[in-house]
């Protein structure tokens, strides 16, 4: 596999720690490091999976280091190289110090997690791939927290399908997937509210409560919901001929022809 569709993470450990990384810290950074990865291989394949990632290289020896590959996936188109290029666009946009509002907030919310435990848990991490080289500083945890700040928030509602939903610890999220808009939603919901989520899983839905935008952002990435309406099964929706009939008096001692020619002349 060429270098280029290979992606290094090196992290270190804090000096009082003599460099050793935490194996939650280690997990974590991994795990955030995979879901950018993943969510960068669905954006370039109209939401399909084109590249499986395999650990190509491991090193222990302070710092620690991780090589990951891109391999191709049977049947699908394979994305390696155009993970990579978009990869890199982020990374020089954040370098950069730029406006991060053309960029998915799902790839923004992995890269802040990469960058959150720096000072704290871990000395440095570092992505390097295809030449480029991403050392994730406190300045940059702070353009990517201002990136991901809420700007404003209204009462409103929104509409799609209740997938993934979160009851651990207390946590009580579900997420929503709307036809248009925003890639997903995601929504949090009281205890109260408990039964109602749940008996929605994998149903089209519509959420009231508070919206919640980032800076600059056209639609809401959170909401604090209030309610849920649960759309009825496709296959309990009456169709034309289920209505024949049930008006029988709608149009009074018009015909429907006569009643159709009257509402036409008020236009």
């Amino acid at each position: 596999m060429a270098d280029n569709e290979q992606i290094e993470l090196i992290i270190e450990g804090l000096p009082e720690h003599e460099g050793r990384v935490r194996l939650t810290t280690f997990m974590s950074q991994l795990q955030h490091l995979g879901a950018a990865l993943a969510k960068l291989d669905r954006g370039s394949n109209d939401g399909k999976a084109g590249s499986v990632f395999t650990i190509a290289a491991l090193s222990y020896n302070s710092p620690m280091r991780v090589v990951l590959e891109a391999n191709h996936m049977p049947s699908q188109m394979f994305t390696g190289h155009l993970v990579i290029a978009n990869l890199k666009r982020v990374s020089r946009a954040v370098k950069a110090g730029d406006s991060l509002q053309g960029f998915d907030i799902d790839i923004l919310e992995e890269f802040y997690a990469l960058a959150k435990p720096i000072g704290k848990s871990l000395r440095h991490t570092t992505l390097k791939f295809n030449g480029e080289v991403l050392d994730f500083t406190p300045k940059i945890y702070k353009q990517l927290e201002e990136a991901l700040a809420v700007d404003e928030e209204c009462e409103g509602g929104i509409e799609g399908k209740l997938e993934q939903i979160n009851l651990h610890r207390g946590v009580n999220t579900f997420q929503i997937y709307p036809e248009v808009g925003p890639n997903r939603v995601v929504c949090h919901f009281s205890p109260k509210m408990y039964d109602d989520a749940v008996s929605a899983v994998g149903r089209r839905v519509e959420v009231f409560g508070m919206l919640k935008y980032r800076a600059g952002a056209p639609f809401a990435h959170q909401i604090a919901v209030s309610s849920i309406d649960v759309h009825p099964f496709e296959h309990n929706i009456p169709d034309w001929d289920d209505l024949r009939g049930r008006a029988p008096d709608a149009t009074g001692s018009l015909s429907s022809e006569a009643f159709i020619r009257e509402l036409r002349d008020a236009w």
